[in-house]
């Protein structure tokens, strides 16, 4: 997952918002992918058979939108803060999860997410850091990093739910619905991939089968076995990530505070396992 807003922007011609283009790809490559998976397997039968529900529909529609908008929000600010603000989504699906699913959270794991947070705020350069001059594109940015942050906590709850269906079948339908959310999105927004040349199209292929296929369809699969908090704190790697990638690619500054952040996103998301295999060999 990490590794999206580099695809998305060596996929990207200068100066082109095509993220709903790349994010309806990226969907529609997997929704593909795990069918021809599913038929090799011989469990089209099970995918026909499966209830489809109201969490299925809509946590493919908010996957769909939530990425697409992040990736057109790499192109106008940087990455990091672009992830940092998609990764709200995992502290909206955390409270959520509390009030909607009842799921309770000691108090090492509030203070785990809590350090994981203040730890994206320092990466991104949301706390102590210098202000970005208030551009057009920047305030663009800055909205469609937000919205990709709601939708992406949104989606991530959707997860908690039907953990009766098989993850295989669930992929498909995430993909299915998410191309579906994203196609509407082209629709509206209308993308111009003219500027896209040979060199654009191999990454952006990478970027279908790596970030698509790969990373989103292990999502599901964690999501189905992992608690909102437990899948909230390990998403928190991409801002590492993402911060890492943007200064080895595309050179942009790690400060102090920044790597301070990443310290603690680390550290926040090691502590809980630390203590449970403590805790299991006491």
């Amino acid at each position: 997952m990490g590794f999206a807003g580099v695809f998305g922007r060596l996929a990207s011609p200068s100066g082109a918002v095509i993220g709903e283009a790349l994010t309806m790809g990226r969907m529609l490559v997997g929704a593909l992918g795990m069918l021809t998976i599913l038929a090799v397997a011989r469990r089209l039968g099970v995918l026909r058979r499966t209830r489809l529900s109201w969490s299925v529909v809509l946590g493919g529609v908010f996957l769909g939108i939530s990425l697409a908008t992040l990736l057109s929000a790499t192109v106008l600010i940087d990455l990091a803060l672009a992830v940092a603000l998609h990764y709200l989504g995992p502290v909206v699906a955390t409270v959520l999860a509390r009030v909607l699913l009842k799921e309770s959270l000691s108090r090492l794991e509030l203070v785990s997410l809590g350090i994981s947070f203040v730890g994206m705020m320092l990466a991104a350069g949301l706390l102590g850091g210098q202000s970005a001059a208030a551009s057009d594109d920047w305030v663009l940015g800055i909205v469609l990093g937000v919205v990709s942050g709601l939708t992406y906590g949104a989606a991530l709850l959707c997860y908690r739910y039907r953990a009766d269906m098989p993850s295989d079948v669930r992929s498909f339908w995430n993909f299915f619905f998410g191309t579906v959310g994203t196609a509407a999105l082209v629709v509206v927004t209308r993308p111009d991939l003219s500027g896209m040349t040979a060199t654009h199209w191999v990454w952006a292929v990478a970027f279908f089968l790596v970030c698509g296929l790969l990373a989103l369809g292990l999502l599901v699969v964690a999501g189905k076995h992992l608690r909102a908090f437990e899948l909230s704190s390990l998403s928190y790697w991409e801002v590492v990530v993402a911060l890492l990638l943007g200064a080895a690619v595309f050179s942009e500054a790690i400060s102090p505070l920044a790597a301070i952040g990443a310290t603690l996103i680390v550290a926040a998301a090691v502590i809980p396992l630390v203590a449970s295999r403590h805790a299991r060999t006491a």
